[in-house]
């Protein structure tokens, strides 16, 4: 009986060792890395990222990650949705065409012009920058709707002169990968 208490004793001692030796398989939504190829699957639609990030700090810190930004970007390049369009005729407006809770308000992209700048004639938009010939100045204005930065170039003399005989066009186009300066 005593040899048969210790072999218990030793069987469950083993069977013991081999639970805690164990590690627990660990949740998928707890690996980063998963987390984070879930999240860049997420509609580009304007409110997804800001949704997820009031989960919690971790899924807040995933979503503002500058490398997830790139990744999400990348991911959904061809299928952005269209926010709006400019309505040049009106002090240049922003008209939003998605529905709440996407819609971006009508003011959040719209310019408003000096009173001194005078007529403006709208020349296009390429790579998120609008460029606006501003007649009574003889300036170019290119423009950043998302961040309101504005850059006013002078037109040099000589290209004033041909401006009186034939029309003004132009185009604003960014260095490749860069999405910071004009």
């Amino acid at each position: 009986p005593a040899s048969a208490a210790a072999s218990v004793s030793e069987g469950e001692m083993t069977a013991s060792r081999h639970r805690h030796a164990r590690s627990p398989a660990v949740a998928p939504l707890d690996d980063d890395d998963l987390l984070s190829e879930i999240l860049v699957r997420l509609p580009p639609q304007p409110s997804s990222l800001p949704r997820a990030s009031l989960v919690c700090k971790r899924w807040r810190r995933l979503v503002s990650d500058p490398a997830f930004c790139r990744r999400f970007r990348l991911r959904h390049r061809r299928s952005a949705p269209l926010l709006g369009f400019f309505d040049i005729f009106c002090n240049i407006s922003f008209i939003p065409t998605l529905e709440a809770p996407n819609r971006i308000p009508p003011g959040r992209f719209s310019l408003q012009l000096d009173h001194g700048d005078g007529d403006f004639m709208s020349l296009g938009c390429r790579h998120r920058l609008v460029l606006i010939y501003l007649t009574k100045r003889l300036q170019i204005l290119a423009w950043d709707p998302v961040t309101a930065d504005q850059h006013r170039l002078a037109i040099p003399p000589a290209v004033v002169a041909c401006a009186s005989k034939t029309p003004v066009n132009g185009a604003v186009l960014r260095a490749a990968g860069d999405v910071q300066h004009f």
